[in-house]
């Protein structure tokens, strides 16, 4: 099972930098991100079959292509975006992690605005 195998790498990483965090504190920041980025690989198929199945979705739903897109991008945006936050907070650059996480919410309200935009010209519509 994926989950257990990324758990196992995550603890026995953490417990690594622990180990190495007294003595080479910018040993164990590399052996983080490095650790980070391996997760990530490992994820890759996952977030593949989690594509083919909003495609899927979309395809059952009859939705339009544009919103399937927006859902991806913005899934991308939301790991990404945790990923990069995560890896700043474990270098102890909090302030960095924050911005990361700001930056993931302008631009998911950038994502959203267009269709936001048709929503509210769908109801005017309607109510006209």
């Amino acid at each position: 099972m994926l989950i257990v195998k990324v758990a196992a790498l995550c603890v026995a990483t953490a417990m690594i930098c622990a180990a190495l965090r007294v003595q080479r504190p910018e040993m164990a920041t590399a052996l983080s991100l490095a650790a980070g980025v391996a997760v990530l690989a490992m994820l890759l198929g996952e977030l593949n079959r989690a594509a083919e199945g909003l495609s899927v979705l979309r395809d059952r739903l009859g939705a339009d292509a544009d919103i399937a897109a927006v859902l991806l991008k913005g899934a991308g945006v939301a790991v990404l975006s945790e990923l990069g936050a995560q890896l700043c907070a474990d270098a102890g650059e909090t302030a960095l992690a924050g911005r990361v996480t700001l930056a993931a919410r302008v631009a998911m309200l950038a994502l959203c605005a267009p269709l936001l935009t048709e929503l509210v010209d769908a109801v005017g519509g309607a109510l006209a």
